[in-house]
């Protein structure tokens, strides 16, 4: 046999995220006090920058929109932005998180508003063959084969799934999962332990005073301080100083303006909750209008997966409780609103299929999968048949 070398081309399009990038995805998916422990070694290295500590600023918004189905108040609310929370004292230490959602619930959240109807089929059949640890039981081709899925679609699933944040997800198996990963965490890792968090500190607040909603972000600030030795330097852009001193304003730059945006993206988010479920936080209507990531996506001019990581590890005080932000994307709101309808349609036609009452909650704005429709079928007559 004779060996030898060949010289091939091949175009590749690969998608990678900048070191600044992921600095900038890091800094919003901490929450308020990681978020403080972060900036305080950032300003260490970086003479340039200092914690902001500004007061309260109200900033008169937009009305808050009417709630919908049948709440008629017969009043007008306005919403007030608070530019910066910063209140180091005065905790509530009665304060304590509210049911903890699973990892599969938070992971079953991400994919309703991420992917469409076909392809969530796909991801609840990855779902229903995830051990605990969120590695598959079985490999990808027994799952194409067992529920008739074409492997490209469902590697296209795994490949959203995981670009969402939840990296590693449905590896086939433990040394795939660690390539990966890069590290030694599952991708449940934090999620199961099933303890509330005591004396947690929310990130976003919503008030309600003299007829008003105030909304404001508990965040910590960096401003550039530059004093006149600084100034000198900077000026002098050939010397070794002003050629560090630059690229620390740079750097000071960029954590300003990725701070502002993580700001502006929790403003967006507290400002749909009201003008949304302005009747709930008051008390007077029980049941909660979800919101969509998609819809904060583009009132903020980011991707789905962003907010995702805005969302994460988060809560919200409100003058009905404190819960955690993903409480308002959950899945909880549409399961209950799946249950109500599913009962009535069975209730007026018994012999109604799985698939036609999917299709319908389809048309109604609940995306559920046949399979689902059945295991909630079940769960709600289980108990008439016993």
């Amino acid at each position: 046999m004779k060996l030898g070398h060949n010289l091939t081309q091949r175009l590749e399009q690969k998608l990678k995220l900048s070191l600044k990038v992921q600095q900038a995805l890091r800094l919003l998916q901490f929450n308020c006090l990681e978020l403080k422990s972060e900036l305080n070694e950032i300003v260490e290295e970086n003479p340039l920058l200092e914690l902001e500590r500004d007061e309260y600023e109200l900033i008169p918004e937009e009305r808050a929109e009417e709630p919908e189905e049948d709440y008629n108040s017969g009043m007008d609310y306005n919403i007030y932005m608070r530019e910066i929370r910063d209140d180091f004292q005065g905790w509530d230490f009665e304060r304590i998180e509210g049911p903890k959602p699973s990892f599969e619930e938070i992971l079953s959240d991400l994919a309703y508003y991420l992917l469409d109807s076909a392809e969530y089929e796909v991801f609840e059949a990855l779902k229903e063959n995830m051990d605990g640890r969120g590695i598959l039981k079985k490999n990808l081709q027994e799952i194409s084969k067992d529920y008739g899925f074409q492997p490209k679609l469902i590697k296209k699933v795994i490949s959203q799934i995981r670009e969402a944040g939840f990296e590693g997800i449905f590896s086939e198996n433990l040394e795939e999962m660690k390539k990966l990963r890069g590290d030694n965490l599952f991708p449940t890792s934090g999620y199961e332990d099933g303890m509330p968090i005591k004396y947690i500190e929310p990130d976003l607040y919503i008030d309600f005073n003299d007829g008003n909603f105030i909304v404001s972000v508990r965040d910590y600030g960096l401003k550039i301080k530059i004093d006149e030795a600084y100034k000198n330097c900077l000026q002098e852009q050939n010397s070794e100083a002003g050629k560090y001193l630059n690229e620390k304003l740079q750097e000071a730059k960029f954590y300003i303006n990725a701070l502002e945006k993580r700001r502006s993206i929790l403003f967006n988010i507290g400002r749909e909750l009201v003008k949304k479920n302005s009747a709930f936080f008051l008390g007077q209507k029980k049941r909660l209008i979800p919101l969509k990531m998609t819809e904060i996506a583009e009132k903020s001019d980011v991707v789905v997966s962003t907010v995702s990581r805005a969302v994460k590890g988060k809560y919200v005080q409100t003058p009905v409780g404190t819960f955690t932000m993903r409480y308002f994307f959950g899945s909880e709101q549409t399961r209950q609103n799946a249950m109500e309808v599913i009962a009535e349609l069975v209730k007026e036609n018994p012999g109604l299929s799985d698939s036609k009452i999917a299709k319908i909650l389809h048309q109604r704005g609940i995306k559920i999968a046949r399979r689902t429709v059945n295991k909630y079928r079940r769960m709600l007559f289980s108990g008439e048949d016993k």
